[in-house]
C-alpha cells in the first residue's frame, strides 16, 4: 500500500513540470480524442538570498573586501610589491593547516570578548585589535588597495609568490622583534617589512633579498 501511495505522489509531482495536462474523451461516434488543458503550473523562484549564484558572488565580494582592508591598513603607503606581499602572506595562511580557511577568517583571527569585539593586541594583524577605527579613508590609497585585492583574488592561483611562502612579517623599524622572529626562517625584506616562513626548525642563516620600492 505504501509503495502505491509513493508511486502516485511521484507521478503527481512530475506532472506539475509539464505545461499542461492531457486527457482522453470519447465522442458520440465512438472515436477517442485527446485534448490538452491550458493550465500552466506555477513554479516558485528561489529568493535572491538563497540563489546559489548570488550567494557565491556575495562570498567573493566579502573576501575581497577583507583582503582590501588588510592591504590598506598594513601597507597603504608601501609600493605595489609591498601590498602584494601582504596579500601573499594572507593567502599562505589560508592555504596552511595552522590557520583558518578563508581570507576573512584569517584576517580577523584572534581573541574576542563576548560582545564580539576583539581583545586589545590579541589578534593576528594589529590594525584589527589596536582600539582604533577600522574604516578606510576614501582616497588613492584605499582605491589602490581595493584594486590590488580584487586583481590578486582573481589571479591568486596563477601568481608567483614574491614572499616565498611567508606566513609572518613585522616592520623593520621595531625596536624589539617578535619572539617568533628568532625561530622562523627569514625569507625576504620588501619595503619596511621583513617576511618569515612558519617553521619549528632552528633559525638558519639565509640570503636576504631586498626589493626596492617601485
Amino acid at each position: 500500500m505504501l509503495r502505491k501511495v509513493t508511486t502516485f505522489f511521484m507521478v503527481f509531482v512530475a506532472s506539475l513540470f509539464f505545461t499542461g495536462s492531457t486527457y482522453t474523451s470519447t465522442s458520440p461516434t465512438g472515436k477517442i480524442t485527446f485534448e490538452t488543458s491550458s493550465i500552466i503550473p506555477i513554479v516558485p523562484e528561489l529568493p535572491a538570498t538563497l540563489n546559489p549564484v548570488n550567494i557565491q558572488e556575495k562570498r567573493i565580494t566579502d573576501q575581497v573586501q577583507c583582503l582590501s582592508k588588510n592591504i590598506y591598513f598594513e601597507a597603504a603607503t608601501q609600493s605595489t610589491a609591498g601590498k602584494l606581499a601582504v596579500a601573499f602572506v594572507t593567502k599562505n595562511r589560508v592555504d596552511s593547516e595552522r590557520f583558518p580557511n578563508t581570507f576573512c577568517e584569517v584576517i580577523y583571527e584572534g581573541l574576542h570578548w563576548a560582545s564580539g569585539h576583539p581583545k586589545r593586541n590579541r589578534c593576528q594583524f594589529s590594525w584589527y585589535c589596536d582600539g582604533m577605527g577600522d574604516n578606510p579613508r576614501n582616497g588613492r590609497a584605499w582605491e589602490s588597495s581595493q584594486s590590488i585585492a580584487k586583481w590578486f583574488y582573481d589571479h591568486q592561483d596563477r601568481l608567483m609568490d614574491i614572499t616565498d611562502g611567508a606566513t609572518h612579517y613585522h616592520a623593520d623599524w621595531m625596536e624589539k622583534y617578535p619572539k617568533w622572529a628568532h625561530k622562523y626562517r627569514k625569507n625576504v625584506r620588501i619595503d619596511d617589512h621583513i617576511f618569515y616562513k612558519h617553521s619549528y626548525r632552528n633559525k638558519k642563516k639565509t640570503n636576504e633579498l631586498t626589493l626596492a620600492r617601485l
